[in-house]
């Protein structure tokens, strides 16, 4: 009998043994309180990125390719290299020159001198080695260590950058929203300069901690450089800790262990939340903690714990005065960009926060790093949750609202380009339906049937609604004798505030806008001769395109490559003029009355931005 038994033990020995070990291994995880404990999210730490690599390879891999890991890089990490070249290339601009070179190791540097002393070398204004650089998709932007009071590791962004569509420096004068300084001014050239620790470190860094010491010096810290995992799923080292082991990593199929969220699969409103950690500007409820310690936020627990999104008439400590107004539009609506949150809160489609949520469009960790769109994303798949598909614009059946078919999108007219950010239109997250009737008569935030069609004024919106199909009522007000003189765009590109110039440029440059690209041109030409650099910035890029779809011949083309929107008034000025006689006049040129009362309304909302 026992040599009988023998094969059986051969064959089956080791197989019972793993069982054994396997039903033990597994008790013993089961029964880890360290492993199935409620996790103290609060204290956690990061992990960093390359930890998550081991098991979320693909995950991993769509990061790696996105502008959030390079949202801030420093320029001593092996491999890095800039966005500019740093290879000796010089940006005048107000009256100072800046030389952008490398150090002895290669390390990206900056010297700024005034313009007079320039062959001499002259007293540097700044004189710095680059630490970080900050972004990679539109603009970069360079921080250097300068001790202006508050140590060794007291941060600034530099009032340079390099803008990477048209692959040069433009003082960052030009990227925000500020008038032309005056030549020589230091303060003009300066204005710009911005303290890294806290500003920028929030929104561009994952676990970002200030570290505002009680005499005033800067001990800053990450858990990462750049938006990495933990700042969409929250501090890892516990996580990674527990998935260790095989055997708990099989049994997490169970159920959640708690370390780390999924923003998918929380609320709409808590999801949203988590972008709008950095997607919406936003007011501390404890600064002088958060200047120290961080604002400890963690993923999947309410925003509104830490702080509150800065709205149109948000105020701050003891003081009055809603000094935000210039951000928003008279009806709250967000005129910048890094307001999404505040623009998605208040659309009818967010439900409080049991509706639409951010990751309905976008995804982290979708196919392509330009708007991270999910990868079954089209224009009307978020809408045709609650609305009827028969009734979008884009149906074939009869009652496709609007009647503009295959031409538009739900995007195109319920979130219209009414912000402005990084020298272009931005689409509004604030979903509505165009209501062209509540805005005759008011000459503020633009809307979606005119920056479209820049041909047209608002009354002709209002009477065109019907032969859509489209529910129409009488205007709000009386119409403004000055809406009779041209279309809105050209009302608002030569007597509107700075953001709404900008969004004029911008209409007027689009593609897909149904009007003749030589007329359009014709009318951006007054434009680059804005006294907003950024304004003339976004003509400019605006006249070539448009001039390469017209076909014009190359004294036009070749004046407008020559153009520079941060050269001296009478450079630009010049240039204009030979412009002007080669497209003939422009459109108040025979009422030029009519252009100098516009123009003398362009400061009835004061607009210095510089973020």
């Amino acid at each position: 009998m026992a040599g009988a038994r023998w094969p059986t033990l051969v064959l089956f020995g080791p197989a019972v043994a793993w069982l054994a070990l396997a039903t033990a291994g597994s008790a013993a995880a089961l029964l880890d309180g360290d492993d199935w404990g409620p996790p103290a999210r609060r204290d956690a730490t990061v992990a960093g990125a390359d930890a998550c690599r081991r098991c979320h390879l693909p995950q991993w891999r769509s990061w790696h390719d996105s502008y959030h890991r390079t949202m801030t890089q420093p320029t001593a990490a092996p491999g890095f290299e800039p966005a500019a070249p740093f290879a000796g290339e010089r940006l005048a601009a107000l009256g100072f020159v800046a030389t952008l070179s490398r150090d002895g190791d290669g390390r990206p540097h900056v010297r700024v001198v005034p313009e007079a002393g320039d062959d001499a070398g002259g007293t540097p204004l700044l004189d710095a080695r680059v630490e970080l650089a900050v972004g990679s998709h539109r603009v970069q932007q360079y921080v250097a260590r300068l001790d202006r009071g508050g140590g060794e590791g007291e941060l600034w962004r530099l009032p340079l950058a390099w803008h990477i569509g048209e692959a040069r420096w433009i003082h960052l004068n030009t990227a925000f929203l500020a008038p032309d300084g005056e030549p020589g001014s230091e303060a003009d050239f300066m204005r710009h300069l911005s303290r890294y620790n806290d500003n920028c470190l929030f929104c561009h860094n994952t676990e970002p901690n200030p570290g505002l010491a009680a005499d005033g010096r800067w001990h800053s810290a990450v858990g990462q450089w750049g938006i990495a995992c933990e700042a969409c799923h929250g501090p890892a080292a516990a996580h990674v800790q527990r998935h260790d082991a095989p055997l708990r990593r099989v049994w997490s199929a169970l159920g959640d262990d708690g370390t780390v969220v999924d923003p998918q699969a929380l609320a709409p409103g808590l999801a949203t939340d988590v972008c709008g950690r950095c997607h919406g500007q936003r007011i501390g409820h404890d600064i002088a903690t958060i200047l120290a310690h961080g604002d400890g936020f963690r993923p999947g627990e309410p925003l509104a714990n830490v702080s509150r999104p800065i709205l149109r008439d948000a105020t701050v400590g003891d003081d009055p005065q809603p000094h935000f107004r210039g951000r928003f539009w008279p009806d709250g609506s967000a005129r910048l960009s890094a307001h999404e949150y505040q623009a998605l809160l208040a659309s009818p489609c967010h439900q409080d926060g049991a509706g639409l949520q951010c990751g309905d469009c976008h995804a982290m960790h979708g196919p392509t790093p330009a708007m991270q769109l999910r990868s079954d994303w089209d224009p009307t798949r978020s809408c045709t949750r609650c609305h009827d598909a028969l009734a979008l614009s884009g149906a074939t059946a009869p009652a496709g609202h609007g009647g503009h078919g295959d031409a538009l999108d739900c995007v195109a007219c319920h979130m219209p380009r009414t912000s402005y950010g990084l020298l272009q239109g931005m689409i509004s997250h604030r979903i509505g339906s165009p209501d062209p009737a509540a805005a005759v008569g008011l000459h503020d935030r633009p809307d979606a049937c005119t920056q479209c069609h820049v041909d047209r004024s608002r009354s002709w919106a209002v009477a065109s609604l019907p032969a859509l199909g489209l529910p129409a009522h009488a205007p709000a007000r009386a119409e403004d004798p000055r809406e009779r003189w041209g279309s809105r765009i050209l009302l608002d590109l030569h007597g509107g505030d700075p953001i709404q110039r900008a969004l004029a440029v911008d209409a007027l440059a689009r593609p897909d806008a149904p009007v003749d690209p030589r007329v359009r041109l014709s009318w951006l030409l007054d434009a680059l001769v804005d006294d907003y650099a950024a304004v003339r910035f976004m003509a400019w890029v605006g006249a070539r395109a448009l001039a390469a779809e017209s076909g014009l011949d190359a004294a036009v083309t070749d004046a407008l490559a020559g153009f520079d929107p941060e050269a001296a008034v009478q450079t630009r000025l010049a240039t204009w003029q030979q412009l002007r006689r080669a497209l003939g006049p422009g459109p108040f040129d025979d009422a030029p009355e009519r252009a100098l009362e516009l123009e003398a309304s362009r400061d009835a909302v004061a607009i210095w931005i510089g973020e």
